[in-house]
């Protein structure tokens, strides 16, 4: 009887558990909700304002200053704006930082080779059957969150969450919200492969650094397959996620309530080893469908010396 109270005891506290996360998360929601619509009623204020102001006939009854005040304002605050809230200045210092950045020796100057995958095998799956000690330590940029430095195109920065959402393994219907080690294994210097254009390449050593964090404005300004994608990564650890999820997080951004870090890119050097070895395993290896995954029937037995059309300049 003892344990059996015990164990009762016990399950009533992890219902209050999630009691008590459920009504933190509601609180927040909430919050945030009264922040949209407070928003929301400014800038409909600012608009009427605004045309009140554009249909006064006489000089006298307009203000001109106040027309390019209430006109700037709505430039970076209207949902509608086709590049609403590019946060010039964050934007810049961001990327007059990557420039700064010195460019390590033994880069490539001639044109990158792509990964060539078999028909259904993944990157991921293809790096981690890779054979031999070619390939230790690497991560895959995703396209959508990755940014390249115009000016030193070898450096970049990638967002990603700084809070994720999972779901308590004990309670199926409570969630929490962790914050996440946003560098994790790049502290230390880490293989890197991207995608352009739909084709994968090796990109080089890099190492990782936490920037400023996305702005609001910045948030506003990203394309709607780049927020998905980082709302989407937010609730990867949560179960049974519906579309009204996917909207109150993204509105949790929007209002700053959640933040996206940005980890800075800074290219240590080019690994001729892995650049190589990747190639020859993806074009000179037959290929076949084991268990779970996909690996090579032979070694490769010599690098062709012919280019190929999809080769691209180093510099990303």
């Amino acid at each position: 009887m003892a344990e059996q109270a015990h164990k009762l005891q016990m399950e009533k506290l992890h219902v209050a558990e999630a009691l008590a996360a459920r009504d933190n998360v509601v609180v927040r929601l909430e919050d945030a909700y009264t922040s949209v619509r407070q928003k929301a009623a400014t800038i409909l204020r600012l608009e009427q304002e605004l045309e009140c102001l554009k249909r006064a006939s006489t000089p006298a009854n307009t203000n001109t200053a106040d027309v390019r005040i209430v006109s700037g304002f709505l430039a970076t605050r209207r949902p509608h704006d086709p590049d609403p809230g590019k946060d010039e200045s964050t934007v810049a210092t961001r990327q007059d930082a990557l420039a700064a950045l010195p460019l390590p020796t033994g880069i490539p100057d001639d044109a990158l080779q792509p990964i060539i995958l078999p028909a259904p095998c993944s990157l991921h799956e293809f790096l981690g059957n890779t054979s031999g000690d070619v390939l230790t330590n690497h991560r895959i940029l995703a396209q959508l969150t990755t940014y390249w430095c115009p000016e030193r195109e070898e450096h970049g920065y990638f967002l990603t969450p700084v809070f994720k959402c999972s779901t308590n393994p004990r309670v199926a219907t409570a969630h929490r919200w962790l914050a996440v080690d946003v560098i994790g294994q790049m502290s230390s210097p880490t293989e890197c492969f991207y995608n352009k254009d739909g084709k994968w390449y090796y990109a080089g050593t890099y190492k990782a650094f936490r920037m400023d964090d996305l702005t609001t404005q910045e948030w506003e300004g990203l394309s709607t397959e780049t927020t998905q994608a980082i709302v989407k990564e937010t609730l990867a650890g949560r179960k049974n996620v519906s579309p009204q999820n996917h909207y109150e997080t993204a509105q949790l951004y929007a209002v700053g309530a959640l933040r996206v870090a940005c980890i800075g890119l800074q290219c240590v050097g080019f690994s001729e080893d892995v650049y190589r070895g990747v190639l020859e395993q993806s074009r000179f290896g037959y290929w076949r469908r084991t268990t779970s995954s996909w690996t090579p029937t032979r070694t490769p037995t010599a690098r062709s010396e012919t280019t190929s059309d999809d080769a691209i300049p180093a510099a990303r």
